[in-house]
């Protein structure tokens, strides 16, 4: 006789109870226990994985239930929990200056005490990089999901979905595949000129498609200004005394704040497709020698009239007006 798995099944049970009874035994019962509470913890939490971008640094924050971890360029670190004013604070395990510090879809990243640039949440779809050239024209878009190259000045556009990425020290590596090829770009980690608006960027681009070698310029121009406040040591070809007592500290939102050798100051500036103005400058009103006044006038003139900004060989800012270095600074 031949008997299907369900009905098997549901026989099983009966001649069990069938064979008790003519033992004179007792119907056994069988009781299922409760999971443990942890085990039903582990069983309900879930994987919650959140991209960001930290200037030239790709961060990602995994949480499962009460544990976390953070990886950063290929590097991964076991983290705790912080108590925090705002946000949520967690701290490597097995190195307390790092750090990350995320506060809606913005957060703050220490590596081994040293500060990073501020780091935004990648949305699914949303730009990660950008990269231009020229002679032919062409930009590329990096998302998520794709590399998006216009080429022959917007004329025509190939999208290779699903990018891989390889990171090693100053690289990155991008590689796709399309019907029409595999489309492969390295973007290095080094200062860049627009050879047609002479605008600097954070990152040097070759990208490899169908046998042509387009190079550029990419990332956000605004990255080589943010981070530790700048040193003003000449303004307008005159040394500066003192250069911890001028200063220029570019924030993400079209701020700059800083010393302006006696007093602090405050305003706005802007970055155009070929240029940096700044404008809207307010300060303290304290009165101080006579020099440092001279300096401050001079530094406040100067700032006025700025068209555009550089980075030089050594790493210092040049900030330019007429194509002339008008105001230089470094960092320590």
């Amino acid at each position: 006789m031949n008997l299907s798995r369900n009905t098997m099944v549901s026989v099983l049970p009966a001649l069990l109870l069938s064979a008790c009874s003519l033992f004179g035994g007792k119907q056994a019962s069988i009781e299922v226990a409760e999971p443990a509470p942890a085990v039903v913890r582990m069983a309900s939490a879930t994987l919650q994985e959140h991209n960001y971008r930290c200037g030239s640094l790709n961060a990602t924050l995994r949480q499962l239930g009460e544990g976390a971890s953070l990886t950063v360029n290929g590097r991964t670190w076991a983290l705790r929990p912080e108590i925090a004013a705002s946000g949520a604070k967690s701290v490597a395990i097995d190195d307390a200056r790092t750090v990350f510090w995320s506060k809606g879809d913005t957060a703050q990243l220490e590596l081994a005490g040293a500060p990073q640039p501020e780091c935004r949440l990648i949305r699914d779809g949303q730009l990660l990089f950008r990269a231009v050239g020229n002679e032919p024209g062409w930009r590329l878009d990096v998302t998520e999901r794709a590399l998006v190259l216009l080429t022959d000045y917007g004329d025509t556009r190939i999208v290779a979905p699903g990018p891989l990425v390889e990171a090693m020290g100053d690289l990155r590596h991008y590689r796709a595949s399309t019907p029409d090829g595999e489309m492969s770009v390295t973007v290095a980690d080094r200062v860049c000129v627009d050879t047609m608006s002479g605008m600097s960027h954070p990152a040097a681009v070759e990208l490899s498609w169908q046998g042509q070698i387009l190079r550029g310029c990419g990332g956000d121009p605004v990255q080589l200004l943010l981070g530790e406040p700048w040193q003003v040591v000449e303004i307008d070809g005159r040394g500066v005394a003192d250069p911890q007592r001028v200063t220029l500290g570019f924030g993400l939102e079209g701020r700059v704040a800083g010393m302006a050798a006696c007093n602090r100051y405050s305003g706005g500036y802007a970055l155009s497709g070929e240029g940096l103005q700044f404008s809207q400058m307010a300060g303290t009103k304290m009165a101080c020698p006579t020099a440092l006044m001279d300096e401050e006038q001079r530094f406040h003139a100067v700032l006025a009239r700025v068209q555009a900004f550089g980075i030089a060989a050594d790493g210092s800012l040049e900030l330019k007006s007429d194509d002339r270095v008008v105001m230089r600074a470094r960092r320590n």
